[in-house]
């Protein structure tokens, strides 16, 4: 049961990748009306703008990175993901609901933003998954963002324009409300000493009862790796470790926003 209840939440997380796949694919599918004279927006779009069109997205992402870097460590985690889900939702309303040039290149550098989901994502499953499972269920922000891709691209293919932007503007929205089920990360909660909370949160991850043995064993985990003095050289492995997720993801994140295979 703990382990389908850890993989449901990680789903509701690589949701708000598929958010960002749906984003990041729509320009293909919405280019050409957007420079011809039969556009929907309030006039053609030039050169520059479809340049900017297909690459604001990624200007974003370079501009939230950072960003990402020092809200994980004030909001949390869950308040982290939440965050950079709203972009795409708000991006969508803007562009279902105000037809300008202006706002849909306004709309996709927003949801650039957004795209460093991919560094909190894996971040707060990381801290809530079991260690049998941490790595399989990690990969799933990179493959949701995939099929957020694939699905971007069926849809824009299949639907009108603005049927197109209603729905995309419906699944965000739900994928982010989803996020609001999960709980937040016991080692973010043990580094602010709430290990209160700390121990309810185990216990939702692995359905038992915060004073359980499992939660008192985890706990004791979580507060040895904070704690340097309890173990020096398993501390420095542990933030070796750490940095080289960290660099991986931004490198990862930087190659697939810049569209680089």
């Amino acid at each position: 049961m703990s382990i389908i209840r850890q993989a449901a939440c990680t789903l509701i997380v690589c949701f708000t990748a598929l958010n960002v796949g749906l984003m990041f694919a729509w320009p293909s599918s919405t280019i050409k009306l957007f420079s011809s004279t039969n556009t929907t927006l309030n006039r053609p779009m030039t050169e520059m703008e479809i340049s900017l069109f297909g690459s604001l997205s990624s200007i974003g992402a370079v501009v939230g990175t950072p960003l990402s870097g020092f809200l994980i460590d004030r909001l949390g985690r869950k308040y982290s993901c939440l965050f950079f889900a709203l972009p795409q939702p708000i991006a969508w309303a803007l562009i279902s609901t105000i037809p300008r040039v202006e706002v849909i290149l306004a709309s996709i550098f927003l949801s650039g933003i957004g795209g460093c989901i991919f560094m909190v994502g894996p971040n707060i499953i990381s801290e809530f998954c079991q260690e049998t499972i941490r790595g399989t269920m990690t990969s799933g922000v990179i493959i949701f963002y995939g099929i957020g891709l694939m699905v971007s691209y069926i849809l824009g293919g299949q639907l009108r324009y603005h049927v197109m932007n209603y729905v995309c503007l419906v699944i965000s929205v739900l994928f982010t409300l989803l996020l609001t089920i999960i709980k937040e990360s016991p080692v973010y909660l043990m580094q602010k000493g709430l290990e209160e909370e700390a121990a309810k949160s185990i216990a939702f991850y692995r359905s038992t009862t915060p004073n359980s043995k499992k939660v008192l064993q985890e706990m004791a985990v979580i507060r040895k790796s904070l704690n340097p003095k309890l173990d020096a050289p398993n501390e420095i492995l542990r933030m070796y470790h750490s940095e080289l997720v960290y660099v991986t993801l931004f490198v990862t994140h930087k190659r697939h926003g810049l569209g680089l295979n």
